[in-house]
């Protein structure tokens, strides 16, 4: 059975996966899923993904349960359009094409890297421009690039910074902290000029010291 198969799963030690983003992570996960013949559901998505990765899908103040939102938002984005990353839904069950195992061996590449020093850094670049073009393909910023910011609503917000309505206020904030890291270190001014806009206009909701 799929319950026995995901519960034989045991987790990357934390620095494997620290400096991986989430949707690689759960692309890993769908690849382990497809090797043990387990469906491809949503249900076995979130629990394959907490097993690998705890410290990274854990509810926030409950380490010991999954964030079944967070693995949602991620194949949310790998099946959107503008990645195509994975097949099929959430509630028809998912689909590996050619391209999912392209990206999967991908992943798996980010989490066995060797610890070269060269090597790391081209793969850490690599995947802040993948995290920054994620940024790009946002309905958010195509909002602002036409002058429509104001229409930006709290869901789309969190969903950049890939968390949901619930998220903590703490995470979301660190999120876009780090995107704006990633931005000034790729020289982005055009993304960054967009996220500092996003900090001061949801100040509120982010809940940030009011000035």
């Amino acid at each position: 059975m799929d319950q026995e198969k995901i519960e034989k799963l045991r987790p990357f030690s934390d620095g494997k996966y620290k400096n991986v983003d989430l949707d690689h992570l759960v692309m890993y996960a769908m690849g382990q899923l497809e090797e043990m013949n387990a469906d491809l559901s949503f249900e076995n998505a979130v629990v394959a993904t907490f097993k690998l990765f705890p410290k990274k899908f854990s509810l926030s103040g409950y380490p010991t349960y999954p964030d079944s939102d967070r693995v949602m938002n991620c194949l949310n984005r790998c099946t959107f359009k503008s990645k195509q990353w994975l097949g099929g839904k959430s509630r028809q069950g998912f689909i590996i094409t050619d391209r999912s195992k392209r990206i999967i061996a991908e992943s798996e590449k980010l989490l066995n890297e060797k610890t070269v020093t060269k090597a790391k850094a081209t793969s850490q670049t690599r995947r802040k421009e993948n995290i920054l073009a994620d940024v790009i393909s946002s309905a958010a910023y195509s909002k602002f690039n036409e002058g429509q910011g104001s229409a930006i609503s709290e869901a789309e917000l969190c969903y950049l910074l890939q968390g949901t309505l619930d998220s903590a206020r703490e995470t979301l904030r660190e999120n876009l902290r780090s995107l704006k890291n990633f931005a000034e270190e790729l020289k982005r001014e055009d993304i960054l000029k967009f996220l500092n806009w996003l900090e001061q206009h949801f100040q509120i909701f982010l809940c940030y010291p009011q000035q």
